[in-house]
């Protein structure tokens, strides 16, 4: 199979923004069928349960593309991997959940992984949202 080059994987990332602020799910599963025809993967780290990678992109559309509208802070691409700093930007408030995402592409695979950082004085249900719910944390002494 061939590699991946920069351009595919910048021409998916600005793509998979541009449907999700114009609320267009067709078109952000095409691009995510397209880089991952044999593989998806995403990953909240930090949380204990992971999810199949085409039920978390479809359970996030479908229940928080109403909610949030994506900021893009900064894209940077190294070979077959990305890093990003998105602002997820929670509709009808000044409340951000920033997001630092790594992308890892291979042969029909796609390999995410999202850090989250809630807002200090979250005025939403933040378990509402995958990231947060059952998140493991550490143990009490």
């Amino acid at each position: 199979m061939p590699q991946i080059n920069p351009e595919q994987i910048q021409r998916f990332m600005t793509g998979q923004v541009r449907c999700w602020n114009h609320h267009d799910k067709a078109g952000l599963l095409a691009l995510y069928r397209e880089m991952a025809p044999a593989e998806l993967n995403i990953e909240y780290v930090g949380r204990a349960q992971q999810a199949d990678g085409w039920l978390v992109i479809e359970e996030m559309f479908d229940k928080h593309n109403h909610q949030f509208r994506l900021e893009v802070v900064n894209t940077i691409i190294n070979g077959n991997e990305a890093a990003v700093h998105h602002r997820n930007c929670i509709v009808g408030s000044s409340q951000v959940i920033e997001s630092i995402e790594t992308y890892q592409f291979g042969p029909g695979t796609l390999h995410v992984r999202y850090f989250l950082q809630p807002p200090q004085d979250a005025s939403v249900n933040l378990e509402q949202f995958r990231g947060f719910a059952a998140a493991a944390t550490p143990e009490t002494p």
